[in-house]
């Protein structure tokens, strides 16, 4: 049996850190679950998440059915740390039947911590994180009020640490309010939520889970929001960031006049006022609203086009270079402000068929997979994962290093096991064209003879050592430096 890394014993909750990989939205519930550890190995990730559904494993009241969670339990090897997220969609059990989202609270808790406690008995030793909902703050993923999540949290809290006393609990994940794109509310969203889950239910979990999409460079102001919000309440539990990619079409300010139904459509999935069909992302309806730009897909800019299936090879190729961009900047940020797990959405398809493409779901997160369903196929994103878990490897503290007089300059010092000196930089600039503009100079003490530069595509950055100091030019793709030679 897989046994829990070394450090589940220590004292402390989460005492080292670790990058990885999301799985998707679901496991194994529009398709057959397969095998997919091999390929996070590949990709250097240390760490998984997994959700399963409450549907998937108990189909029926008393009939449980293990293939999906034991396909998942049985590919763990010593050395893979995982996360589970349940999901409590239910044909029977709860107060909204469904087999998909959202969820909703159980019409008898105690059969609720039946199941969760078989669920964790059949994982014992092999799963982490057990974590209660996936963004209980947004109706369109979870159908109940706060007062029933916490009464949904207390149980779930319960019912693990009866069946593992070493597994961990964590809350369901904050998102912030830029996933509705046109709220003006700011974070108010999931602020005002999960004050009131901490409030009265900090005892009943281990670590806080965030969210983070929408602009990579509001991380540590989010990460703050929490631990002001657990501190108000007493509590200093560790963070996790187990779902994040970027860019989004709404990233970009220019799309949003021709985003407005879409988004009217997004916000209308998202406040549970429409809702997610069970029948799985491919067999899903077009959306008139996501339809109709296609309809005039070469009318629209370049930064929405790029989003769409069937755009130019150029575009696509652009796009997939913003978002190994982004996993990188965005991974550093989430070290930098003491995040100790991270996973990247994510791995791959659903399903080995195509999602219908005319969708809100396929338009917003369609372009994050990092390989095919089956893994034959990588995405260039995929190999700048792999290279950042290389450079990450051991990772003990991240560091910002501020330069005030050039702001513009991010500079992550990272201290990792092997005590090799690291260095990340990249110089922020938020236009779509960017990377079409001339690097520009930097340098900085080096106490080193020598030094080697990658950027995060993998290519070679010209760097020379002189008189003590590295000078090297930057542009807005992330490079490592490093002493010693190519990686």
């Amino acid at each position: 049996m897989t046994k829990l890394s070394p450090t589940a014993n220590d004292p402390r909750p989460l005492p080292d850190i670790r990058t990885g990989i999301n799985r998707g939205a679901t496991y194994g519930l529009f398709g057959d679950a397969e095998q997919f550890m091999p390929q996070v190995r590949a990709l250097g990730g240390r760490f998984v998440r997994v959700n399963l559904c409450w549907s998937q494993v108990e189909p029926e009241r008393g009939r449980f059915d293990w293939t999906v969670a034991d396909t998942f339990f049985d590919q763990l090897q010593d050395g893979d740390e995982a996360w589970v997220t349940v999901v409590a969609s239910s044909p029977w059990a709860i107060k909204r039947p469904t087999w998909f989202l959202p969820a909703s609270p159980a019409e008898d808790l105690d059969r609720y911590r039946s199941f969760i406690n078989e669920l964790v008995r059949r994982g014992r030793g092999r799963i982490r994180f057990w974590q209660c909902e996936i963004e209980p703050c947004i109706p369109m993923l979870w159908s109940g009020t706060p007062e029933e999540y916490l009464a949904h949290l207390h149980v779930f809290h319960e019912a693990v640490k009866q069946a593992d006393p070493g597994a961990l609990v964590a809350l369901g994940g904050a998102v912030p309010a830029a996933m509705i794109a046109d709220d003006p509310s700011g974070n108010a969203l999931w602020i005002d939520y999960f004050d009131r889950i901490l409030r009265d239910g900090g005892p009943d979990f281990d670590v806080f889970d965030i969210h983070p999409y929408g602009d990579p460079y509001q991380i540590p102001a989010m990460i703050q929001a929490c631990q002001r919000q657990m501190a108000k309440h007493g509590y200093d539990k560790p963070i996790a960031a187990t779902e994040f990619n970027g860019p989004m079409p709404t990233s970009f300010r220019q799309n949003l006049t021709h985003l407005g139904p879409v988004l009217a459509a997004h916000r209308q999935q998202f406040l549970g006022e429409t809702s997610i069909p069970d029948g799985g992302p491919q067999e899903s309806e077009s959306e008139p609203a996501v339809a109709a730009l296609y309809e005039r897909l070469e009318t629209l800019p370049a930064t929405l086009r790029m989003f769409m299936t069937g755009c130019s090879p150029d575009l696509a190729a652009k796009r997939r270079r913003l978002t190994s961009r982004d996993i990188v900047t965005r991974t550093l940020l989430l070290l930098a402000g003491g995040v100790r797990r991270t996973a990247c959405f994510q791995l791959a398809p659903e399903s080995p068929n195509q999602d219908n493409p005319h969708t809100v779901r396929a338009l917003m997160f369609g372009s994050f997979a990092l390989m095919d369903f089956d893994g034959a196929r990588h995405q260039p994103t995929a190999d700048t994962c792999e290279l950042l878990s290389r450079y990450l490897d051991g990772v003990r503290e991240v560091r910002r290093i501020e330069l005030v007089e050039r702001p513009e300059i991010h500079l992550y010092e990272v201290h990792r096991t092997c005590d090799e000196p690291l260095l990340v930089a990249w110089r922020r600039c938020d236009d779509f064209d960017a990377e079409d503009q001339p690097a520009i100079p930097f340098d900085r003490p080096w106490p080193h003879p020598t030094a080697c530069a990658v950027d995060a595509f993998g290519g070679a950055v010209r760097v020379e050592v002189a008189d003590g100091r590295l000078h090297l030019p930057l542009s807005v793709t992330p490079v490592f430096i490093t002493p010693g030679q190519h990686r």
